[in-house]
């Protein structure tokens, strides 16, 4: 495999101003120093609890958002240098499939033209014959076409939404927790068609997520993040059976076991208090104001990523203290 997306240090503040004729401007931390890069055909998921910046960093890697800091480079070239006049060509190649699939169609147009609509923005021709190959690459049938959104059930908006990505041929897509309004039996058919059209298309996938089984099953590496930093990426083997950043623990701890002798035996750690303000972010460690393994030297000095084996990268002081 080769190299698709990379991001170095990407960073995403949002100035804030404290009342309405205050000239005082604070920034949201939206994301703050993000590296990671991935391989053509792979799915890296992104974890972690609502308000980490998640969706911002998958949003700020298309450009939907503009950097404040860092370079993203596809297929090689940096694309935070081109113009916005100018990235058409680049962003049809990048596409975003979002959480709620009803908000993301315009209730007032067809399935048809919902797909049909950058098809015509990039001249294809025969655009039935188009929209009905797409519509039946996601499972669903001619007699969907010309029916509305309202029309039909949340599993099949959504794959309505993965119809209207894939028009455009793209190499890349953001997966903004795709599943997550979706019943249980519904987001399993959608995980399925995820994995057959990557395997058949060679997608490479940002998988979006705080559902860590429905991230196991869809994903070949994973980047924990918190508070706008990752704080842990590896293997799904790795963080998933030797995890080493507390944080990463703590949430694994979270998972429900359906078994009761098991959930007998797991060693019980309590994630305490809730995730800071991104506006005022704790200084050293992001993590320190929760971790129940903090010292002193966590709250003064941000710690450098630790790589504990091949291609694992822990953001702790004590990573390879800590069991």
């Amino acid at each position: 495999m080769s190299e698709l997306v990379k991001v170095e240090n990407l960073k995403k503040y949002f100035p804030f101003k404290e009342g309405i004729f205050s000239r005082k401007v604070r920034y949201l931390k939206a994301v703050d120093g993000v590296t990671f890069s991935m391989e053509k055909g792979e799915t890296l998921a992104l974890v972690g609890e609502t308000g980490s910046g998640k969706t911002t960093t998958g949003r700020t890697m298309l450009r939907l958002y503009e950097p404040t800091d860092g370079k993203i480079y596809f297929e090689g070239k940096d694309i935070t240098k081109i113009p916005l006049r100018k990235f058409k060509k680049t962003r049809v190649q990048m596409q975003m499939i979002y959480q709620d699939p009803y908000s993301s169609l315009n209730p007032r147009m067809s399935i048809f033209n919902i797909i049909a609509e950058p098809l015509r923005e990039l001249k294809y021709g025969n655009l039935e014959e188009k929209v009905l190959s797409l519509l039946e690459s996601v499972g669903l049938r001619k007699e969907h076409m010309y029916k509305y959104p309202d029309e039909i059930s949340g599993g099949q908006q959504q794959r309505v939404a993965i119809a209207r990505a894939l028009g455009v041929n793209p190499k890349f897509l953001v997966l903004d927790e795709p599943t997550s309004a979706l019943d249980v039996s519904v987001q399993a058919q959608i995980l399925n068609l995820l994995e057959n059209l990557q395997k058949e298309k060679g997608f490479t996938y940002l998988f979006i997520s705080h559902d860590l089984s429905v991230v196991r099953y869809i994903s070949q590496r994973v980047a924990i993040m918190y508070l706008g930093k990752i704080m842990e990426i590896g293997s799904v083997e790795q963080i998933f059976e030797s995890p080493q950043h507390p944080y990463t623990k703590l949430l694994l701890q979270s998972v429900p076991i359906p078994d009761p002798k098991d959930k007998k035996k797991r060693k019980k750690l309590i994630l305490p208090g809730e995730i800071p303000s991104p506006l005022n972010p704790p200084s050293g460690c992001p993590f320190h104001t929760r971790c129940p393994y903090a010292k002193e030297i966590c709250k003064e000095k941000e710690p450098e990523y630790v790589e504990v084996e091949r291609g694992h990268l822990v953001k702790c002081h004590f990573a390879e203290v800590i069991k």
